[in-house]
């Protein structure tokens, strides 16, 4: 700015009408670096977080094994549904997440199952600073979660004369803990990390209440016995100032190790679209 201001008071008392034209393409020159110079550096820990209301779908290679009904591992394909809107004050933001997922394509040998399941996230994030990376910075994020999660699982075991579908159910809500890393590659693309991990559960599933019967279910439960842990890798490209696109790949581990064990693990590849206002 002191720059253009010299420039302005040198053309106020030195005019040359014959070089009027070429100091006025100079100094416009002058203004635009001026003016671009601080909207190269506009991205910081809250800009460049992605904020607004996301719309997720993927595919995930899913395997699970619940030992009330069988100890034989089930696996196939498995949907997922993504809702999700983030909103960002000051330094601190606040996600509120809904997934979904639903298959009958699930199966072991000529066995089929059917699973759903139903995750409801709320984190509070909180940005904590930034450190250097191939001379550019690495945004970072850490908060507390609140997660409730719901599954149920239908079988459907054929034999002469009868058609037998048992159920298996199990529920988790916990406390736990968030972090995030935001690394923007240029004005356009960035590489996001994510990890989500409960740390105190109040967890039950379906058992056999004869076996089980001095052990009640729900209880609390620590991380080391009850165990949900998400993360995922990520890349956002902006297609416009407050829309990007992202392609992600997600893990999802879910265990519970008390009563006839449950465990349950997805592979996913996920599109998301984000409008940020």
């Amino acid at each position: 700015m002191t720059v253009i201001s010299n420039l302005t008071c040198y053309f106020t008392i030195n005019y040359e009408p014959v070089k009027t034209k070429s100091r006025i393409i100079i100094s416009a020159c002058i203004l635009l670096l001026a003016i671009e110079s601080p909207g190269q550096d506009t991205v910081n820990i809250k800009t460049v977080f992605p904020s607004g209301i996301s719309v997720g779908y993927g595919q995930g290679l899913y395997s699970v094994k619940d030992e009330y009904i069988s100890k034989e591992k089930y696996s196939g394909t498995l949907p997922y549904f993504n809702l999700e809107w983030v909103r960002f004050h000051n330094k601190n933001a606040y996600r509120l997440e809904f997934e979904y997922q639903n298959s009958n394509n699930i199966t072991n040998n000529n066995i089929s199952a059917e699973v759903m399941q139903f995750v409801f996230n709320q984190d509070f994030i909180y940005a904590v600073g930034s450190f250097p990376l191939f001379s550019r910075n690495v945004y970072t994020y850490l908060g507390p979660s609140v997660q409730f999660f719901y599954y149920d699982i239908h079988y459907n075991f054929a034999q002469p004369g009868t058609f037998l579908s048992p159920k298996t159910f199990g529920i988790i809500g916990s406390l736990g803990i968030n972090t995030e890393f935001i690394y923007p590659v240029n004005k356009k693309l960035r590489i996001e990390g994510f990890l989500r991990s409960n740390l105190l559960s109040f967890s039950g599933k379906e058992i056999d209440e004869y076996k089980y019967k001095n052990e009640p279910t729900p209880t609390l439960l620590s991380v080391i016995t009850a165990t949900k842990i998400d993360c995922d890798l990520t890349m956002r490209y902006y297609l416009a100032n407050r829309v990007s696109a992202s392609i992600g790949y997600e893990f999802d581990l879910l265990r519970i190790d008390k009563w006839d064990p449950y465990i349950a693990a997805c592979n996913s590849l996920i599109i998301s679209i984000n409008y940020t206002f």
